[in-house]
């Protein structure tokens, strides 16, 4: 587990990591999320999103169905509230159409070398990734203490086709 210090600091290097990316840089939709205590700290990016004119859109969890909604967030600190499992999501608004969505940010316990996600067992972003946001350049966020050689997967887990860490850019086809 890391100290505030050191996760404010790493926090810091992987925010200007994505800034390398033009998938990000190119991205008018960007779907983001709130982190819990054990992952990337990226709230210092999500108001400049949307200041340099992007639109931002926050997961909601929308049912007892195990569906996830895509709403949007025009001031990050005033939109948000916590939601089920404590996790801040949008207050209100009207969902957009995942279809839309050019970039997502995908939260993880873990990652491995082949860009596969260790989730938390509900399989919400593996269900939006796959069913509703396919079209969606998918870019995990982690520490490198969070990469492991391989993690457990089943056949209908979503890879990411990117992981930025404190290290920098893994890439994966």
């Amino acid at each position: 587990m890391l100290t505030a210090e050191e996760k404010a600091i790493k926090s810091a290097i992987v925010l200007r990591e994505l800034n390398k990316l033009a998938e990000l840089r190119n991205a008018r939709l960007v779907m983001a999320f709130a982190a819990l205590p054990d992952e990337v700290e990226l709230a210092a990016l999500w108001q400049r999103l949307i200041d340099e004119g992007k639109t931002l859109v926050f997961p909601v969890l929308a049912g007892e169905d195990g569906r996830m909604d895509a709403v949007r967030v025009v001031n990050v600190a005033r939109d948000l509230k916590p939601g089920r499992f404590g996790v801040p999501q949008p207050k209100e608004g009207v969902a957009i159409d995942p279809r839309t969505i050019d970039f997502i940010f995908v939260p993880a316990l873990a990652y491995d070398l082949n860009g596969n996600r260790l989730g938390r067992g509900g399989g919400y972003y593996d269900r939006f990734l796959a069913g509703r946001a396919p079209q969606a350049f998918r870019c995990g966020v982690a520490f490198d203490c969070q990469i492991l050689k391989e993690v457990p997967t089943r056949a209908h887990d979503c890879r990411v086709q990117a992981l930025v860490t404190e290290k920098g850019i893994r890439r994966f086809p």
